[in-house]
């Protein structure tokens, strides 16, 4: 097995992405033959009621950054296993797949620069700030 920390943790609800934010994050590749993966995140107290929403759902869309947030987020398909209280927050346990390494950021950041118009020494630059930066993991 090996543990990697999560950096940033998206939810996706009806096409909509939700940024869940973490106190701390584990994620465990357990190379097994079936490709699961563990993700236990640590998160305030008060952010229970907002996880709990996804709680029945079955078969849920995660986007993670693993180890720095800069990195491009894998896509897991993820279902939740439970929230244990804890004495300084909440712990929530998902199950996981990998369904794809790398989410094609890069693609997605240059084909909404080519329809703003951006060209030339513009187009690089902006490309290069918005990557540098990752304001935010886009919509699909």
């Amino acid at each position: 097995m090996k543990t990697f920390k999560v950096a940033e943790f998206f939810l996706e609800k009806e096409e909509i992405s939700h940024k869940i934010p973490l106190k701390d994050g584990l994620i465990i590749n357990r190379e097994d033959e079936k490709q699961s993966w563990l993700i236990e995140l640590f998160l305030d107290e008060s952010e229970e009621l907002s996880i709990r929403r996804f709680h029945h759902i079955s078969s849920l869309t995660a986007r993670i950054a693993i180890t720095d947030r800069g990195n491009d987020p894998a896509i897991f398909s993820v279902s939740m296993r439970g929230i244990q209280k804890l004495d300084h927050g909440i712990s929530v346990l998902f199950d996981a797949q990998l369904r794809q390494r790398r989410n094609h950021y890069t693609k997605q950041v240059l084909d909404s620069l080519l329809k703003q118009g951006l060209e030339g020494e513009e187009l690089l630059n902006t490309f290069t700030d918005t990557i540098r930066k990752r304001p935010e993991i886009p919509e699909k």
